[in-house]
């Protein structure tokens, strides 16, 4: 009998709570979409709460329940946007590996670039809040994360593994790399192509790490 009770309250707080984390998530994605279209006219000091909230359909009040301040919500933004560019950079180097005919460093840094394209003057914006509010050490964590997923892997014609990269090495080289990126994210004036930019920092790459280990 005892058993007979309990079955019937765990689906019902199943089903309660299911809507409600749902609503959550559509609330969230109408005013990160809101706060996107809203900078793609305006500067981040233009950006308020309240016209967010006329963008998005949800009162002020709603907005404040889920971040203290339009600062927040830009945060909350970059962080999402620095996880999908990882999980983005993941699917390439996997679909894109097993074509064979190219090297894993030329998968990463395309990938990378990759990730970070696209609504160039919301990223510069979402950057720069990044670094005003003190979390530019999250905006490596994507190539940090793609070196991880290198280490092992033989690189550069000479194949070298970046297994035996001293730790100062390897973090030279990613925030040389998230450096680069970042710059020309942030700088509108920026004329050479992604294509350009995957072959120089493909180039940049192998030749540090050979040089490292050579030196070694």
């Amino acid at each position: 009998m005892l058993k007979r009770k309990l079955a019937p309250k765990k689906a019902k707080l199943r089903s309660r709570r299911k809507p409600r984390q749902q609503r959550s998530v559509e609330t969230i994605e109408a005013i990160f979409e809101a706060t996107a279209r809203i900078l793609e006219n305006v500067e981040a000091n233009e950006l308020t709460t309240i016209r967010i909230a006329e963008l998005s359909g949800y009162g002020v009040g709603t907005i404040y329940d889920y971040f203290p301040n339009k600062e927040a919500i830009l945060v909350a933004m970059a962080r999402r946007e620095l996880e999908k560019t990882f999980r983005s950079v993941q699917k390439i180097m996997s679909a894109d590996r097993q074509s064979g005919g190219e090297s894993m460093t030329r998968l990463a840094m395309r990938a990378a670039i990759r990730g970070f394209g696209g609504r160039q003057r919301l990223r510069r914006i979402l950057l720069e809040t990044m670094i005003a509010q003190g979390h530019s050490a999250e905006l490596a964590q994507p190539v940090e994360r793609i070196a991880q997923h290198l280490v092992g892997n033989e690189i550069g014609e000479a194949g070298a593994s970046m297994r035996r990269l001293r730790p100062e090495s390897l973090y030279v080289l990613t925030r040389a790399t998230i450096g680069v990126i970042r710059a020309a994210v942030m700088e509108s004036n920026t004329k050479f192509s992604q294509q350009l930019l995957e072959n120089e920092l493909t180039e940049l790459t192998e030749a540090y790490v050979q040089r490292c280990l050579e030196s070694a």
